[in-house]
């Protein structure tokens, strides 16, 4: 296959596994982070994926191993930096992963590169048009929305530095959020697509996901669960989305050329 050498000198910045790879992949998923968090914030649903499956987590500077790097100036920043280092290595059938504002950095990324990506997992987002969260949210609001995660330990909260660092943090995210949402506006997908909601989400609203299909060419599968906008990380949902997960990453081609179509609804349980 052919490889070309990444901009960094050959070391991985922007992406790295999520677990250890097996010894010959056959696919490959990248999973973008939520606002404010790392991509292993999302792991529990991805360990029960096939081994066959590479996992590689996208590494935003400012938090978890990227810790004392600035934050990034851009979503192009962020899609071509992390486009560089994917092709550089070895070029594995490649679907994307994000919840909120990882789904709209995934979804920006597809768009990107069309013949790299078969499919796309998009959580806890609606379709364009929607804004999933406002724009205007004060400090108080932030750190409910960080608490409601269930991934933030109320004592980083209660601390001064961190909770000011993971307010910086959310706000330079929901930048790059509304970024994506801009660049999701402008034109279809080809990927086929996975759209995984919560039934009691109060930013995204569960009964407009099928619109997600009206979004792109390719198959469109719509799937609720109970739960609130972290429903992804609610225990008796994790082993439904891992398995709709391994569905769609075995099932994406190595590229995304040529006439697909149709849309399925999963169900609403």
């Amino acid at each position: 296959m052919h490889r070309r050498e990444p901009q960094t000198g050959g070391r991985s910045i922007w992406l790295y596994p999520l677990r250890k790879a097996a010894a010959r992949p056959r696919a490959r998923l990248i999973v973008f982070p939520y606002a404010a968090a790392g991509a292993t914030a999302l792991r529990p649903v991805l360990t029960g994926l096939a081994d066959e499956v590479e996992l590689l987590g996208v590494a935003l500077p400012g938090r978890e191993r990227r810790f004392s790097d600035p934050l990034a100036n851009g979503l192009d920043e962020i899609v071509d930096a992390v486009g560089t280092e994917l092709t550089a290595g070895e070029l594995l059938p490649t679907s994307v992963f994000g919840h909120c504002m990882g789904a709209g950095m995934a979804l920006v990324f597809a768009m990107a590169h069309r013949d790299l990506v078969g499919g796309a997992a998009v959580s806890g987002r609606n379709p364009p048009g929607v804004p999933t969260t406002s724009p205007h949210l004060d400090d108080a609001d932030i750190v409910d929305f960080l608490e409601s995660a269930g991934n933030t330990a109320p004592e980083l909260l209660a601390d001064a530095f961190w909770r000011n660092r993971l307010l910086e943090l959310f706000r330079s995210d929901s930048e790059l959020g509304e970024q994506a949402s801009q660049v999701i506006e402008t034109g279809p997908l080809n990927q086929d697509l996975l759209v995984l909601g919560g039934a009691d989400d109060s930013y995204v609203d569960p009964g407009g996901l099928d619109e997600w299909a009206g979004r792109t060419s390719g198959r469109c599968e719509v799937l609720v669960l109970p739960g609130d906008h972290f429903f992804i990380i609610d225990r008796p949902n994790i082993p439904i989305i891992t398995r709709a997960l391994g569905n769609l990453v075995l099932g994406a081609p190595a590229s995304t050329g040529g006439e697909r179509g149709g849309s399925a609804r999963v169900g609403r349980l």
